[in-house]
């Protein structure tokens, strides 16, 4: 395109150009916050079984949370948890966040997006990796661990701005096999995502592609924020995720 920048529904570019394979994942990376909360071995493996069935709340791991974190709901007001944050960010670390379900996960991105406009007037950058609670990684149970630093992170990838938009019906896997292919393509990466399900769907792509991406030695951060958007002739509020590809 003549001005560098795609605006494309995630569908329509992994249908184009073939993204719908994910790409093979080794073992989570000790340098950074690892894709499954509880480390190398993943969230609830070996935990015990009633009827053959294993119950959600049997399968969460947030052995590597500290001990600060939140436990988001999906009625919460996002203005009272990013409150929190950025109190925990002013005195010390800052929280991570642990959700159940898309209204949850919602919420979260909410608070920490307010939380980081907030805390950006002085002078403080936030943003965020999100960390599996469970061994299916298409279930929305995340742990968002929230990262502060005083000066602005230098972006590692290179090129084109891409804004991809993720709908409430994409599928997880190849979404997150597009932004994988994207960052190999050094394209600076934004996604954009209005209502519940496809924020949600979002979360659990980039959760994905940091996986797929271990191979090839990258990571990544999320900045989130509100970004008014005109759909269908309206003026919408949508969440822009902003995604840093960083080098281990």
């Amino acid at each position: 395109m003549a001005d560098g920048r795609l605006n494309a529904s995630l569908d329509e570019l992994i249908e184009a150009q073939g993204y719908g394979r994910a790409p093979r994942a080794s073992g989570p990376s000790s340098q950074r916050v690892q894709p499954y909360g509880g480390g190398r071995s993943g969230g609830g493996r070996g935990l015990p079984r009633q009827g053959g069935v294993t119950r959600i709340s049997e399968t969460l791991d947030d052995t590597a949370t500290p001990q600060n974190a939140i436990k988001v709901g999906g009625t919460q007001d996002a203005k009272d948890i990013a409150h929190r944050i950025c109190e925990s960010c002013r005195v010390g670390e800052p929280p991570a966040l642990l959700t159940i379900g898309g209204q949850s996960i919602n919420q979260a991105v909410k608070a920490i997006a307010i939380a980081r406009a907030d805390l950006s007037k002085e002078g403080l950058q936030l943003s965020f990796q999100p960390a599996f609670r469970h061994t299916d990684r298409t279930k929305p149970l995340i742990a968002f661990y929230v990262a502060k630093e005083r000066s602005q992170r230098p972006h590692s990838t290179q090129g084109d701005d891409v804004t991809l938009t993720v709908a409430s019906g994409s599928k997880i896997v190849p979404v997150a096999g597009a932004i994988a292919g994207k960052i190999r393509e050094n394209l600076k990466i934004s996604l954009m995502a209005i209502g519940v399900d496809a924020v949600t769907n979002a979360v659990l792509a980039v959760g994905n592609a940091r996986l797929f991406l271990e191979q090839d030695n990258y990571d990544i951060r999320v900045e989130p924020e509100f970004e008014k958007v005109e759909k269908n002739g309206q003026l919408m509020t949508s969440m822009k995720l902003s995604l840093i590809a960083e080098a281990l």
